[in-house]
């Protein structure tokens, strides 16, 4: 064990050191996810609560910056490591168990996300959990167990909701291997429980209208770009990149002989945990596009399943050798900006991975003085991009801020939670990536252009933002 928690303590001060040594401030995401954390609610225009609230968490414990936002959200997959630690164990031995948790601990699609604040890292979290505890309620049976399961299952809901094909699977599962325990009221009070601690959050949608309902159905069955068999394919490429080359290719190994992986009743179950998540996003890669993450919480059950096959076998060699191109990956895509400024300086931003994170901290610092300088004007964005990233950038500020949103429609949190309305013959500080649409000339007095503030990117690449001051604002 000391092995394991002293390879989480390198790899955690490993990630901790390089955020602040990246050049890059937050992504879209998680800006708009602090701005969430700002205003606790049940529920979020396009995702539940779960995500806002470990960012208010985190930042209340080590601050607003960088890694105070990240710290919480960086630490569920080592979390989640020790859960595929204690399901292993359950399943097999502590050998299985050991390596088990430095695979998920080293593979690339976890060391990659274990960079950012994603609502993947509490679902992760929750469904090793979840799978933890449903073990320990098939063995003992207790009422505690299973209400610990409806616990962990309630929570993942509120993280997102791709968690209820954690439930399906699991009524599928013992449906299929345990139907008894259906006739007791232990795993109904279980999913009782789940969907008691999701009650405020859909009580939040029906009175808003079910944004992240709509949200949620919109980009899983309306998304309409790509898709095809080349879509599908893209996104089997990523997951096996995201397993690594060698326990990517187990895995498929386990696929292909599926007869044999049926017959192992440990191994069924670990696939039954993970290749539902699997098919439901392949699915929407055929019918429009998918990414990588939308299956993340897979890998965990997945993992165990390769590095069991893997020592079962006494291949551990083979599974040494995998954990290590592993880290070689992550090692190289942690320090590809060093690596691309040593070979093209000059063109640097077109080929790193954290190209969207970078630039908007100094667009922030330039944009900060224009508002001092106007400091009873509302800023106003035309897309929620910029005005997720100014607020985080200006957060000391606090800006009184609105979506420009003429048309009534929330198509995003901005325009569902604010309005420029209350704000009729104020001056407002637009900031816009292109030329202000004609619906602003005739809701204005007057339009004043004031700077394009540039942020280098490389020597060739900047990201640039244009400033504009309107004069009072007449109304929609």
């Amino acid at each position: 064990m000391k092995w394991l928690f002293g390879l989480t303590a390198v790899l955690l001060a490993w990630r901790f050191w390089l955020l602040p040594n990246l050049g890059i401030s937050l992504y879209v995401d998680e800006a708009q996810y602090w701005t969430w954390a700002q205003h606790l609610d049940w529920g979020y225009f396009s995702k539940p609560p779960g995500v806002a609230a470990l960012i208010w968490l985190s930042t209340a414990l080590f601050g607003d910056g960088l890694v105070g936002v990240k710290a919480l959200s960086m630490l569920c997959y080592p979390l989640a490591a020790a859960a595929c630690w204690a399901i292993a164990r359950r399943l097999y031995d502590e050998r299985v168990a050991f390596w088990s948790a430095v695979a998920v601990l080293t593979l690339p699609i976890f060391s990659w996300l274990g960079l950012f604040v994603s609502t993947d890292a509490l679902l992760t979290l929750f469904w090793a959990l979840a799978l933890w505890a449903f073990l320990r309620a098939l063995d003992s049976d207790s009422w505690g167990d299973w209400l610990l399961l409806g616990l962990v299952c309630g929570l993942g809901l509120l993280s997102k909701y791709t968690m209820a094909a954690w439930l399906g699977a699991a009524f599928l599962f013992l449906l299929a291997f345990h139907r008894p325990r259906l006739a007791s009221a232990k795993p109904w009070l279980a999913v009782g429980l789940a969907l008691l601690i999701l009650s405020p959050n859909i009580i939040w949608n029906f009175t808003h209208d079910f944004p992240t309902l709509k949200h949620t159905a919109d980009i899983t069955l309306n998304r309409q770009s790509g898709g095809g068999l080349a879509s599908l394919g893209e996104f089997w490429a990523a997951q096996w990149i995201a397993f690594g080359p060698v326990l990517g290719s187990v895995f498929v190994l386990l696929l292909v002989r599926v007869r044999e992986s049926w017959r192992d009743d440990r191994t069924r179950l670990l696939l039954w945990f993970a290749l539902p998540l699997w098919i439901v996003v392949s699915a929407q890669a055929m019918k429009s596009s998918a990414n990588a993450n939308w299956a993340a919480p897979a890998f965990a059950p997945a993992v165990i399943a390769a590095v069991a096959w893997l020592l079962q076998r006494e291949k551990k060699k083979l599974l040494i050798a995998g954990l290590a191109v592993n880290l070689l990956i992550v090692g190289l895509v942690y320090h590809w900006p060093q690596v691309i400024a040593t070979v093209n300086p000059e063109k640097q931003a077109k080929l790193n991975p954290f190209k969207r994170a970078m630039g908007w901290d100094e667009l922030g610092r330039q944009l900060k003085p224009i508002l001092q300088a106007h400091p009873d004007s509302v800023l106003v964005a035309d897309n929620r991009t910029l005005l997720a990233h100014m607020l985080y950038e200006l957060r000391d500020l606090k800006p009184l801020a609105a979506s420009w949103n003429p048309s009534g429609i929330a198509s995003d949190h901005y325009k569902l939670t604010t309005d420029l309305r209350p704000y009729v013959g104020k001056d407002a500080i637009l900031i816009t990536d292109t030329a202000p649409g004609a619906d602003f000339a005739p809701r204005f007095a007057s339009i004043e252009k004031l700077a394009t503030l540039k942020a280098p990117l490389d020597a060739t690449t900047s990201r640039d933002m244009d400033v504009y001051l309107l004069h009072d604002f007449k109304g929609y």
